[in-house]
């Protein structure tokens, strides 16, 4: 654990004094073969959350460490959220606005072994609602590609995880799209939900080429959402952020236009194992419809009727849990 860190516990999970029990005769005789020591207990694990940063970086970071943990999930939010918002939405923080150890669903985590890794965006000094990153969409003014790269090595090193996911949601799912084609090595999986990847990566200059170690990868996007303008534009190559939207923000953003997330699949399979993928080549579960590729590695959902939201994700995919997305990011993180 480094300096820079804070920490709140759920449980107390002190270790015990060691106990030293003096022989009867003799008081204090500290060599005595009458001397027995009885060893302290192991501290109990208790799960813990961790305020953190990563050096050379101004991004706070909120650390959901589960004791027993065997991977973890890095989850960014999207333009104009923040790190407590965000654990929210995907069903693992009980607020909206703040995050405590009472708050955090430590049940979820615990029983997949997760620790939860979620970093707060930042923005231009011109635009301070717009918490973002620099996807190619929109612009946080930050190097988020190399805080990522930083933050992966500091979860491997510090807390002893190999296995780490990349997920993000909107804006945080283009920034994940960025690593998984430029920087693909960093995580071992990525995850987006609502959120493609930027039109500068369908431009002869500047494509998305993770070459053929491109790690697995799965979408997951409602065909109704009005944040992307999907309706009725599923196959279509490029698709316009809404321009309510881009408005609402407008020195953040670079280019508000954005990969059609099938088109770009289409591709990312071609890359990862040479498959194409054909548009009526999915199957059925509830308003779901899934297309897998490159043997479960490659995978993409739309979610019929869902909007932009998470919370519409949830809904529409049908079951009665409140954390279908994260039940689906995990199935998909264990298999691959």
């Amino acid at each position: 654990m480094t300096s820079s860190e804070t920490i709140s516990s759920t449980s107390i999970g002190l270790a015990l004094a060691t106990s030293l029990l003096m022989a009867a005769c003799g008081g204090g005789g500290g060599g005595s073969s009458g001397d027995t020591v009885t060893p302290a207990p192991p501290p109990t694990a208790t799960d813990q959350l961790l305020s953190t940063t990563v050096a050379g970086y101004p991004h706070a970071v909120n650390v959901y460490r589960t004791a027993g943990a065997q991977r973890a999930i890095v989850l960014l939010h999207g333009g104009g959220g923040d790190l407590n918002a965000v654990a929210y939405q995907v069903g693992l923080n009980a607020s909206a606005t703040g995050t405590t150890p009472a708050t955090i669903n430590w049940a979820w985590l615990d029983a997949n072994k997760v620790v939860l890794v979620v970093p707060q965006g930042q923005h231009i000094v011109t635009n301070p609602g717009a918490t973002t990153w620099s996807n190619y969409a929109m612009t946080s003014g930050q190097d988020d590609k190399g805080f990522l790269q930083a933050l992966a090595a500091k979860i491997r090193n510090e807390y002893g995880l190999a296995d780490v996911t990349l997920m993000g949601h909107s804006m945080g799912g283009a920034m994940t799209n960025r690593m998984w084609c430029e920087s693909p090595a960093t995580f071992n999986r990525y995850v987006s939900l609502a959120g493609p990847a930027s039109a500068t990566f369908g431009q002869p200059g500047t494509p998305c080429a993770p070459g053929v170690a491109a790690p697995p990868y799965m979408g997951i996007i409602g065909d109704s959402d009005s944040v992307m303008q999907t309706a009725g534009a599923w196959e279509s190559m490029t698709w316009n952020v809404s321009p309510t939207l881009v408005r609402s923000s407008i020195e953040a953003w670079v280019n508000p236009v954005v990969l059609g997330e099938f088109h770009q699949q289409q591709a990312r399979v071609n890359q990862a194992c040479g498959e194409s993928l054909d548009a009526s080549g999915f199957t059925t579960a509830g308003n779901v419809d899934t297309w897998t590729s490159c043997s479960g590695r490659m995978v993409l959902r739309r979610v019929r009727g869902a909007d932009h939201g998470v919370a519409s994700l949830d809904a529409q995919m049908g079951t009665a849990s409140a954390l279908d997305v994260m039940d689906a990011v995990m199935r998909f993180a264990m298999a691959h």
